[in-house]
């Protein structure tokens, strides 16, 4: 491939009016004085250009400046059109000096050593200050982990804030009396860490996990690697309430405490089965075991109207299951008549006051018409403290915080070397031919979740290793590798240090680590532009007069062109401002400056070491490498300028650029091959807007790791394949009076992301009535049968915190010492000593009683060992001197607080514990002061974030597209270019979430986040040959020539690094990652093929002429 010399009547003239001083060396401040000789070669030179108009070379030595100017073209080739925009004047200014050249440019060719010294010593100050003013104050992580990341004015995150920061300022004091009511914490009393298995049918197992002994048994071998072990005692959670004195370990939370029953009857089972075959009996027997069975919330009228033989059957009946139910302990061998266990099972799931005994490890097609569970979970407890622990307040906090981890490390420890291998031997698929096995445990999940992530840290290094080569092949140098490389990464830390110590932004989101492979893509593209343009310089004769005059070409030829496409991206991404959530706003920020930074270095850092890579290394180093270190000499510019001298032919460039100049725009010049493409492109694009117009927001829980990863399946099989149990941990939804709406004043999360406002309060009144209505509320709460499914039960009791139930009781008896009598709500009825005794506190008694009764021993932990202040911690708002005010808790039976649900999900949610806070007009008549209803773990705040996701998603994508169009308007003046660039931005935006949905992908918070961003991804190619074209000369087909001749193969080579780096996040586990990763993908191919194939096809097909002078628009 060749591109052919200009003529003579195209290389230029004599021209006063445009200065070339011929300066007597290339540049390098280390450089020989050029001499006569050698500057009467360069006379020569320039002579050889200038045909009937030759100079001397006395009249340089006289002080004479001299100047060439193209002639006028006469073709219309790319070469005459490009002569004529290189050789333009350039008359001094500010930036400019006598000779047209720019000064800074100047400046660095004649002291490249130390510019470049400089700009490394700069940066590397610019690190240690971040580490110094930024790392060194930051305990921890640099990251930001907000505890309320939300829009700020959204009702939701209003009254979360409010509570938030309400039970904050009211919970210190109470924490002191805690501890001063508990010295002592006993050993290994208090829940410190779980192992949690998950078990599966085999492929093939149709009848289920408890249909064979083989599959009970292989799943009881899991739960012995730890029961079976003496020294596990060490380390369980004791059961003190069984026995005080000797306490055995709890056994596992598990379906297999029926199966190894330490006593098994089957002629009762067989009885009781047969009593509830019978739905009529199943139904009377819930209406009645709650009152004449658990003897909790009798209605007196229930009382006169059932029969008492009715009465006797349920109680028999509740007798019975008692009896049954009390032996489930793990502590026998396998029930021979295991069947019948599954059938008992699945009978006792219709029996309110007995399903939490059975419900927990069946899955939530388990029924008594399908006996059969193909899926099965159990948890195994670990206790804490390991030792007795002072728990009083003369004990610093720093201490406890200190025992506590050690205490962890040593439990994980006794894990890792005891249990580790035996459980990973479980896990394995080949060990068990009935049931695939999967486990986490909280002690060791934290090691788990590092490894992966360093597994995907090497997964990008392999990225960044890519771009090196590739940047190594495409300079031909080491050397501008290293330095291309050394601008990329030092991008991020330069911009973090502006946007934390200059621009004062303290909140740094995790997201913001997005910026390095943000960069990676963006800086080598850029790099390639600026490589490209100087190796093009090298066939254009009139600027290879020094190097001086060459790279002042190359500058600016390059600057505007990655100047347009820096400030596009950079307004792309800042239009992450228009979201209200602040982590997104701080990646949008800190990814402009970190571009902006990136395009800095590239025309100061990089700009400087081409130099020194043209004096030193160019053509004289041995297979790329910094060899010698001497001074090229003659320079390559000069060796340049006489190859074309003595050049009469063709001259041969690399194959990629000659490939795209004749090939990829002789294609796009052929009407015929752009009507094809142009079919092509509408059949596709027709296809990704139906696709996107089917995108809709996820339904389940986002998954942060592969699907395929065993911590990720395990937790998918959780949340999707097992109802809500009696021992599941619900959502806990809190209903509040006394709380005002947080004041807001002076909040601003990215300059202070832990100021949220300042808690406000209302005029509450805990008198008697309204202790006495929030006791119906909550009696309402837990019995209402309209409020089934929406709260949990336990044992046919909606699972709901009440504090005034204890209060009540405490204030009556003196304590809470009767668990039972407490309750059963003995304490509602006179009768006896009490009889004049009524249970509401008089306010002027609270400072007497709350004190004592934070201290006593709740009746409703399992435990035994949970105080009133712990298990109230955030409805109880006594504050050491009065009742600032009070709350009632109740827990979701649809929601938890650990996974992410889809927002229809927890919307219709919500929406139900909304009508219940509207209907309590009547305790803020009492209690003074509206009820605010939140939950504290964010879900609401979270459903409503996944609404702005979606919502900022289509904003920001819009403005980026919008701004694109008016950057490009202003700098090329021209509107078709830039409103057919905005179109080919558009079609990139339809192609990608098209492609997303075709991949099955639903919108959530990943992918409202990366949609986004697109606009900031997609404009470079599209803005880089919009600006090509624009700037070149002659008519529609020699402008497309030119723009691909320029940069056809800098685009090309960009999107190549940006493609080839997103392959290794494919097999990233992190969720994250891997779809960032495809992400990435998508965008650049979409963005290199439209911009190449169909804005070029487009600018061909319309011919619209530009104008070389006035207004272009």
């Amino acid at each position: 491939a060749a591109a052919t010399m200009p003529p003579k009547s195209e290389q230029g003239t004599i021209a006063p009016e445009a200065d070339v001083d011929l300066e007597k060396n290339d540049g390098d401040d280390n450089a020989p004085p050029t001499t006569d000789d050698d500057f009467d070669s360069s006379v020569k030179a320039v002579n050889k250009y200038t045909p009937g108009n030759e100079i001397d070379a006395d009249a340089k030595k006289g002080g004479i400046d001299v100047a060439v100017t193209p002639l006028p073209e006469d073709n219309g080739t790319a070469a005459a059109s490009s002569s004529k925009q290189q050789a333009s004047h350039h008359p001094p200014s500010l930036f400019t000096n006598e000779r047209g050249n720019l000064k800074a440019v100047s400046f660095v060719v004649r002291n490249p050593c130390l510019v470049f010294s400089l700009i490394i010593a700069l940066c590397i100050l610019i690190n240690f200050l971040l580490v110094v003013l930024v790392f060194r104050t930051t305990e921890g992580s640099p990251f930001t982990i907000s505890e309320n990341e939300s829009d700020l004015n959204d009702e939701r995150s209003i009254v979360f804030d409010s509570y938030r920061l309400a039970t904050r300022e009211v919970s210190a004091t109470r924490e002191a009396m805690e501890a001063e009511g508990s010295a002592l914490a006993k050993k290994q009393s208090e829940l410190a860490a779980i192992a949690y298995w998950v078990f599966e049918a085999e492929e093939g197992n149709d009848a289920g996990l408890f249909g064979s002994a083989a599959a009970i048994e292989g799943m009881k071998d899991a739960y012995d690697i730890f029961t079976d072990d003496p020294g596990f005692r060490d380390y369980c959670y004791l059961d003190y309430q069984k026995n005080a004195t000797d306490p055995p370990c709890r056994p596992p939370l598990t379906p297999l405490t029926m199966y190894y029953a330490s006593e098994w009857d089957d002629a009762k089972a067989a009885s009781i089965i047969e009593e509830l075959k019978d739905p009529a009996k199943v139904e009377k027997f819930n209406s009645l075991a709650l009152c004449f069975v658990k003897e909790l919330y009798c209605d007196p009228e229930l009382q006169t109207t059932i029969k008492p033989e009715d009465i006797a059957w349920a109680m028999q009946l509740g007798a019975d299951i008692e009896s049954m139910t009390s032996k489930f302990d793990m502590e026998g061998p396998l029930v021979q008549n295991y069947q019948q266990v599954t059938e008992l099972a699945s009978y006792l799931m219709k029996v309110d006051i007995a399903k939490g005994a059975v419900d927990f490890g069946y899955d939530k097609g388990f029924s008594a018409e399908n006996p059969k569970s193909s899926y099965s979970r159990g948890i195994v407890f670990w206790g804490g403290p390991l030792q007795d622990r002072n728990q009083s307040t003369a004990v610093d906090s720093d201490e406890k915080d200190e025992v506590e981890d050690s205490e962890g490390d040593d439990r994980k420890e006794y894990i890792l070397e005891n249990y580790l291998e035996a459980m990973d031997y479980q896990a394995d698929k080949k060990t068990h031919g009935t049931v695939n096995s999967y486990y986490f445990m909280t002690s060791i999940i934290g090691d788990v979740i590092l490894n992966i992530v360093t597994k995907d840290a090497m997964l990008a290094l392999f990225s960044f290793a890519f771009i090196f080569i590739w940047l190594r092949v495409n300079t031909l140098s080491w050397f501008l590798a290293f330095v291309g490389l050394f601008e990329i990464f030092f991008s991020i830390p330069i911009a973090w240090f502006i946007f934390t110590v200059i621009f004062r932004i303290k909140y740094f989101a995790t997201l913001n680590a997005l910026a390095i492979f943000v960069v990676a893509a963006i800086g080598a593209d850029d790099i390639f532009i600026f490589m490209d343009a100087y190796k093009q310089s090298q066939y254009h004769p009139d600027v290879l007069v020094d190097l001086e005059t060459r790279m002042s070409w190359v500058y600016r030829r390059t600057g505007t062109a990655m100047a347009i496409t820096s400030a596009t991206t950079c307004a792309a991404f800042l239009c992450t401002l228009l979201t209200p959530l602040t982590a997104i706003q701080s990646f949008g920020i800190f990814a402009a400056v970190v571009i902006l930074i990136d395009y800095v270095l590239v025309m100061s850092l990089f700009c400087t070491a081409v130099v020194i890579y043209h004096n030193r290394y160019e053509n004289s180093a041995k297979l790329g490498c910094c060899c010698p270190c001497g001074l090229v000499s003659p320079s390559n510019t000069e060796q340049a300028r006489v190859f074309l001298e003595g050049h009469e032919g063709e001259i041969t460039r690399d194959r990629v650029s000659e490939f795209f100049r004749t090939k990829v725009a002789g294609f796009v010049k052929i009407p015929l091959h752009r009507l094809v493409v142009g079919a092509i492109f509408l059949v596709w694009l027709s296809i990704a807007i139906w696709q996107m117009s089917m995108i809709e927001a996820t339904k389940e829980s986002e998954q942060f790791l592969d699907s395929e990863n065993p911590l990720q399946k395990s937790l998918t099989i959780l949340d999707r394949e097992f109802p809500t149990a009696d021992d599941d941990l619900g959502l806990k939804v809190h209903f509040v009076w006394g709380v005002d709406r947080v004041d807001r004043s002076g909040v601003n999360l990215l300059l202070d992301p832990e100021f949220f406002g300042n808690p406000r309060f209302t005029d509450f009144n805990f008198n008697q009535q309204c202790q006495s209505d929030l006791l119906d509320f909550c009696d309402k709460l837990k019995t209402d049968n309209q409020y089934k499914g929406l709260i949990k039960r336990k044992n046919g009791v909606g699972q709901v915190y009440c504090f005034i139930e204890e209060l009540a009781a405490f204030n009556v008896n003196g304590n809470l010492d009767d668990c039972e009598s407490v309750r059963k709500g003995e304490w509602r009825t006179a009768n006896g000593t009490n009889a004049n005794v009524t249970w509401q506190v008089d306010p002027d008694e609270l400072p007497n009683i709350i004190p004592e009764f934070l201290k006593a021993k709740t009746c409703f932990d399992e435990s035994g060992v949970e105080t009133i202040s712990g298990r109230y911690q955030k409805e109880i708002g006594w504050n050491g001197l009065y009742m600032k005010y009070a709350g009632v808790a109740a827990e979701s039976d649809v929601l938890d607080p650990f996974g992410l649900d889809a927002e229809a999900v927890t919307r219709a949610e919500y929406d139900q514990f909304i009508d219940i806070s509207e209907e309590q007009d009547k305790i803020s008549q009492s209690c003074g002061g509206a009820v605010i209803m939140t939950d504290l773990d964010s879900k609401f705040v979270f459903m409503n974030n996944q609404a702005i996701y979606v919502r900022s998603a289509i904003q920001s994508s819009l403005l980026g597209v919008a701004i694109a169009f008016v950057v490009l308007i202003i700098s090329t003046r021209v509107f078709h270019l830039a409103f057919l660039a905005s179109l080919t931005i558009m079609s990139v935006l339809v192609s990608v979430v098209g492609t997303m949905v075709m991949l099955g992908w639903n919108l959530g918070s990943i992918e409202s986040i990366l949609i986004g961003i697109i606009a900031g991804f997609s404009v470079d190619y599209v803005v880089h040959l919009a600006h090509a074209y624009e700037i070149a000369g002659g008519d529609t087909y020699e402008r497309i020539t030119e723009a691909f001749s320029d940069l056809g193969i800098s685009v090309f080579n960009g999107m190549i690094t940006s493609v080839v780096a997103s392959i290794p996040l494919f097999f990233c586990q992190l969720q994250f990652f891997a779809k960032f990763g495809t992400f990435l993908c998508l965008t650049i191919a979409f963005s290199w093929i439209f911009a190449n194939f169909g804005f070029m096809s487009v600018l061909a097909q319309l011919k619209i002429p530009l104008k070389e002078k006035g207004c272009r628009l």
